[in-house]
């Protein structure tokens, strides 16, 4: 940990703090995506099928978590920007306070739900559900943290908390598996890979509390902010990882396990992307406040998610079964040919995140109507028309462009100006 503090901090002065947090996000990318590409090899299509339902699942618990980070962002940075201290403060008090007990509560209801997804998903064994749900609490409150950090644009210390995550996970996972790699039990190993990464990040982000009673201020425009920004980050969990769920259900273990290469693969522009976001969402309510011009803020970050995505699904277009081979191996070869309509789909959906992010940082939550919506109809569609994995893939295709196309015809025709909530004035 002394080590990661030190490198970021060394660089820090030359990129400053927005600069660090994208470039250790892309390293945090990069080094999940390279242990998952190496759990594709050395666990074959049928375990790694299994193994990646666990980072499905950890990205639809998320939604919470994420809404949580959201949220204490948005206000913090909405007192951080007018010098309200005793407002951010109660802000973090309480949603710490509330964050663990909604954790506590939650935990008793994953880990008897544990049993259902268990057949569902086709699981061998219970218990590397049971594992990773005891992590949740964990990642909720670690979560909250990330969205003060992020709020105050503390991202030296939001870039860390990623980093550590990361680096926890890697270690433990990698470690596990290579002394007990004959062992029945792997997918229990990635589990506690998640679990470890939690845990550390949680402890390293731990936020200090008052011990006597706080309100939370503003409360009703906090928790109906919440509660929007929960359902959006819904309707992105549906629209990036049922699919996934969908496939494990109804096709083979080994297809799915193919098909979440293809997927792995494919979501490399989501998450490229992320960060941008990340950084659009304080910087857009910083300008607000200040009654400052923000669309060139929109804009840029646009230009360079389309940029990125477009250059990600060039490549897979041009070098499918070459990029299949490298990361995965000729076992997942077969699948090459769909590579390049996941990433397009992905692409289209990173584009329209832009979209909706701008206009909630803006107080207008119809994207998040839109998103949902999206959301629900590709399970129903998947659920209902699933004869392979074109068919599948097709029909996110004609989803994500439309969702896309929608979010551009509400942002020529929205309001320019957008009123922020009353509490920004007071």
């Amino acid at each position: 940990m002394t080590l990661i503090k030190s490198i970021i901090h060394k660089s820090q002065s030359t990129l400053g703090d927005a600069g660090i947090l994208l470039i250790s996000s892309l390293l945090v990318n990069a080094g999940n995506y390279a242990l998952n590409l190496c759990l594709g090899r050395w666990l074959g299509p049928e375990v790694f099928a299994e193994a990646n339902i666990l980072a499905t699942l950890v990205m639809i618990l998320s939604f919470v978590a994420v809404g949580l980070q959201l949220t204490v962002a948005k206000y913090a940075a909405t007192f951080y920007s007018t010098h309200q201290k005793e407002n951010l403060k109660n802000l973090i008090s309480v949603f710490v306070k509330t964050g663990k007990r909604f954790g506590l509560f939650l935990l008793p209801i994953l880990l008897l739900l544990a049993s259902f997804i268990k057949v569902y998903l086709l699981f061998k064994s219970i218990m590397p559900l049971l594992i990773l749900f005891l992590g949740f609490p964990f990642y909720l409150l670690m979560s909250i943290s990330r969205g003060y950090f992020q709020g105050t644009n503390q991202f030296k210390k939001l870039a860390i908390t990623y980093v550590i995550e990361m680096v926890a996970r890697v270690i433990i996972t990698i470690v596990l598996l290579f002394l007990f790699r004959d062992s029945v039990h792997l997918t229990s190993f990635v589990a506690l890979g998640f679990l470890a990464s939690f845990v550390a990040t949680y402890y390293y982000s731990k936020l200090k509390t008052s011990s006597s009673t706080s309100t939370l201020p503003y409360k009703k425009e906090i928790i109906s902010f919440l509660a929007i920004i929960g359902i959006y980050e819904l309707s992105q969990i549906l629209i990036n990882n049922s699919d996934v769920i969908l496939v494990k259900h109804f096709f083979s273990a080994e297809e799915a396990g193919l098909y979440a290469a293809i997927a792995l693969i494919g979501r490399i522009v989501f998450f490229a992307t992320w960060t941008i976001v990340t950084l659009l969402f304080p910087k857009v309510i910083e300008k607000e406040k200040k009654g400052e011009s923000h669309t060139h803020l929109f804009w840029g970050a646009l230009a360079l998610v389309a940029t990125i995505g477009w250059m990600i699904v060039g490549a897979c277009f041009l070098f499918d079964e070459w990029i299949i081979h490298v990361l995965f191996g000729t076992e997942y070869i077969v699948m090459a040919h769909l590579l390049w309509i996941y990433a397009l789909a992905t692409c289209l959906f990173a584009c329209a995140n832009v979209f909706a992010y701008y206009h909630m940082s803006l107080n207008n939550y119809t994207p998040v109507l839109l998103s949902i919506m999206v959301g629900v109809l590709q399970i129903v569609s998947i659920y209902l028309y699933h004869n392979s994995l074109e068919q599948v893939l097709f029909i996110q295709i004609i989803l994500m462009s439309f969702l896309l196309l929608a979010m551009m015809v509400y942002h020529t025709i929205a309001p320019k100006k957008i009123t922020s909530l009353t509490l920004i004035t007071q």
